[in-house]
């Protein structure tokens, strides 16, 4: 069903293969509003809710079932099976005793992940327990069972009835939901997800989605992964993911489509109407999607909408924004269906709907999704600042058109351009503001509160003026800004790397204030806290900020493993901001600092753990770097290991003798022509480097013609080692030669580690030479012929290679 499409593959590793408040929830269709074909589609999403009416059941022994790279064995015991469902079995219960056996995926990041985990090479355990729900072919089950007719088992009743329950709350998935979705949808093959427990490993649930719905929306994991094995953690709050896996079939045959491919619709336009009247209660958003359908026979479409909400205070319980209305634009009133703790909700279609067919959705929605932060009064902001409105797939590109209705005292602030600003027609207390984005982007957010606009304009090198407006607060709500710094460094910023990576694509550049211990770069607009001193970090983090709108919204990451490609990116842009900002040496400082950070041990629920951040797992692992027993990791590899990775690439296309890095950047913004307005993956990245990289010096030295080497050792694995060059000087009748050895200390597995490293040799009369050496394996002997005895050698004295430590030694 879903598109195959060349650009929408990752191909597979080759070191693998390579309102309000307490309101009662509406559960189902809103049946006396909707449509006769809503009837059927609730019957079905009640009869798969209902899978504790046991029908038959079955004395099973030796029983197998084979689910992708799990095997499950039912050795003994009794199997549950309810009514069918749709003509079919869609669920069961297992009590007695099974084992079950996955075998890691290919991959050694993922081989780790699982050690790490479950300190085992693979998952084997037993259980007491399974209950099962699919709408994939039973046969394999029921036909090794000889049924009978139910005798009444009340556990099995419970184990069925709780299932649902606990998955909503722990997990945000609506199980029948998705199983509505897949049988009126007629996807094939269908899903599979079984929960088990009673054996050594506790509680955990399996999970097989061959359209990466789940996967996607409810974990954030949308490389293409299919299969995933997690446990609740309570904690934390969230989910271990033990295991992440593409099918069977993708890495035999070495690509796998990413999680986009199986996107039902295209979201073309938002048209979102905020009723921020009392902001400090509730929510009302009314929003119209203009869709598109990406396959046939469309009927249901599921939607995600906080899904970053926790479970802690049980804020996904009381916080979620609530579907009241859905209908389509001729007014035929919509069927849906929303769970408590569910992180969206689904929508049903009066009838079938083809491939590239346009469609428009206008959907009613209010909830308690606001907050006032503490200490600054009067100010308001959604409680997660992306999950606010219904979307459907993973960062999918959209027009927005965002009508806010808000108090005369408010001001309000979103991305995109101002499009209206003034009282409503029959109410001069009420205002209505209009943004509106003539591009596509990725995110929206937004803030209301008493903001004061403040205005500069940048002069862009072709003499075009930039528009650049500041939404700040007046010192009696909040202190700490300073508003004329925040603009002078949001001009230099932007025009720093309209220089560095092409033209800042949009016609103004805005910051609104919020009260937080962190930034977001949304398309037009970052969100920012406050800044009032001129010190290299305020520089560094509001140039991070603003080099998003290169790395994030021109350029948009394609999945969680690439998200290095705008946090990593962002961060070295901020490092080549400081150096041209800031006061000598205040770079370096930066690069220590990320350096450092590296090395610090994992902190866990309990204190510290050990080893390094470094050490927990490579770049392609993005948020899933981050468990209760590695805290730190996503923040110290993603944003540290990103930037510093980058910084060697620069190093890579940079002369070494004349310092010249032009071709880094001339390849940086060909990455970004390229894929402007577009996803791009860590592999496109590369593969762009690798075409500019031939004339390099250093390639034409080192007989290398591509970075695979560089991509295997540095983000796919998690090598970080020392390098220490010991050295003498020796004469013959030509001169001084400069002899040593090169040592690569703490290496991973691969002893052939290669990597090219600055040699600085300093002369008498303040000469200096620049050249390369590079390290192979564990040791490299060194001879250079040198044209005097020098003063001093020092190896990368600028810390352009990433390593725990680096020094030079003279025996």
């Amino acid at each position: 069903m879903a598109c195959n499409r060349l650009e929408s593959l990752r191909f597979i590793s080759t070191s693998a293969l390579r309102i309000i408040g307490a309101m009662t929830l509406i559960t189902s269709c809103a049946l006396a509003q909707a449509p006769q074909a809503a009837g059927p589609a609730s019957d079905l999403y009640k009869q798969l809710q209902n899978t504790a009416a046991i029908e038959k059941i079955a004395q099973v022994n030796n029983v197998v079932i084979h689910r992708d790279r799990v095997t499950i064995t039912f050795v003994s015991g009794t199997l549950f099976i309810p009514t069918p469902v749709a003509g079919e079995v869609r669920s069961a219960v297992f009590i007695g005793k099974g084992t079950l056996y996955a075998a890691p995926p290919p991959e050694k990041f993922e081989q780790e992940n699982v050690y790490r985990m479950l300190h085992a090479e693979n998952l084997s355990t037993d259980f007491k327990t399974a209950v099962l729900r699919f709408t994939d072919n039973p046969a394999d089950i029921l036909s090794q069972c000889s049924f009978h007719s139910d005798v009444g088992v009340v556990e099995s009743h419970d184990l069925a009835a709780n299932l649902e329950p606990s998955l909503l709350k722990e997990t945000g998935i609506n199980i029948s939901g998705r199983q509505l979705e897949s049988i009126m949808n007629g996807e094939s093959p269908g899903i599979f997800l079984a929960q088990f427990d009673g054996g050594e490993r506790g509680r955990f649930t399996y999970l097989f989605d061959p359209q990466t719905r789940i996967p996607t929306s409810n974990f954030g994991i949308n490389a293409g992964e299919k299969g995933l094995i997690f446990a609740y953690n309570h904690d934390e709050f969230s989910n271990d993911v033990w295991m992440a896996f593409y099918s069977q079939q993708d890495y035999a045959s070495g690509i796998s489509p990413y999680a986009d491919n199986y996107n039902l619709i295209g979201i073309k336009k938002y048209n979102l109407k905020l009723d921020l009247m009392e902001p400090k209660k509730v929510l009302g958003l009314t929003a119209t999607l203009d869709m598109v359908a990406r396959v046939d026979k469309l009927r249901t479409i599921p939607f995600e909408i906080g899904e970053e909400l926790s479970t802690y205070n049980d804020e996904r319980l009381k916080k979620q924004l609530h579907i009241l209305a859905a209908h389509l634009a001729d007014g035929t009133p919509l069927a849906f269906f929303q769970e408590p703790w569910e992180s969206g909700f689904s929508i049903v279609l009066p009838q079938d709907v083809k491939a590239g067919q346009e469609l428009s959705i206008t959907l009613d929605l209010k909830g308690d999704f606001m907050m006032e932060p503490f200490g600054v009064s009067g100010t308001y902001f959604p409680i997660n600042t992306e999950t606010w409105y219904p979307r459907h797939g993973y960062l999918a590109r959209s027009y927005f058109d965002i009508t806010m209705l808000h108090r005369k005292k408010d001001r309000v602030g979103t991305i995109g351009e101002l499009v209206k600003d003034g009282p409503a027609p029959n109410n001069k207390n009420v205002m209505i503001t209009e943004f509106r984005t003539d591009y596509a982007v990725p995110l929206a957010s937004f803030a209301v509160g008493p903001y004061e606009i403040h205005k500069a304009t940048a002069m862009e090198a072709d003499g075009k003026s930039l528009p650049i407006e500041l939404y700040s607060v007046s010192p009696y709500v909040a202190r700490g800004i300073n508003p004329d710094l925040m603009l002078a460094e949001m001009n230099n910023s932007v025009r720093f790397f309209s220089s560095l990576f092409g033209e800042y694509p949009f016609p103004f550049f805005r910051a609104i204030f919020h009260p937080f211990n962190f930034g977001q770069g949304f398309a037009t607009t970052i969100m920012i806290p406050g800044v009032d001193i001129a010190t290299f970090y305020n520089y560094s983090f509001i140039a991070h900020e603003t080099a998003h709108q290169w790395w994030g919204d021109m350029v948009l990451w394609r999945s969680y493993r690439d998200q290095w490609l705008s946090e990593g990116f962002a961060q070295y842009s901020a490092m080549l901001y400081v150096q041209l900002r800031s006061k000598p040496g205040s770079e370096l400082e930066m690069i220590k600092n990320s350096r450092k950070t590296l090395l610090l041990p994992p902190a866990t629920m309990r204190g510290i753990a050990r080893g390094r951040l470094a050490d927990v797992g490579p770049l392609i692992m993005g948020g899933r770097l981050e468990t209760d027993r590695t805290r730190g990791a996503y923040s110290a590899l993603t944003y540290d290991k990103g930037a510093l990775v980058l910084r060697m690439v620069h190093f890579l296309f940079t002369d070494p003798q004349t310092g010249n890095g032009q071709p880094f950047f001339d390849m940086m913004r060909d990455f970004v022509q390229r894929f402007k307005w577009k996803t791009a993956s860590t592999e496109d990245f590369f593969a762009v480097a690798n075409e500019h990289l031939k004339d390099t010096p250093l390639a034409q030295k080192y007989g290398y013609k591509s970075l695979n080497w560089f991509f295997q050792q540095w983000v796919e694995g998690t090598g970080l080692p020392s390098y220490k060059l010991k050295y003498h000087i020796e004469s013959d009748a030509k001169g001084p030669i400069l002899k040593g050895d090169l040592l690569q200390e703490g290496l991973p597995d691969n002893a052939n580690w290669f990597m090219p490293l600055p040699l600085v040799i300093h002369f008498p009369g303040d000469k200096i030479a620049r050249g390369t050496i590079a390290a192979q394996g564990l040791h490299t002997a060194i001879n250079i012929r040198l044209p005097q005895i020098p003063d001093k050698v020092e190896l990368d004295p600028d810390m352009w290679i990433l390593s725990a430590r680096t020094t030079t030694e003279k025996e």
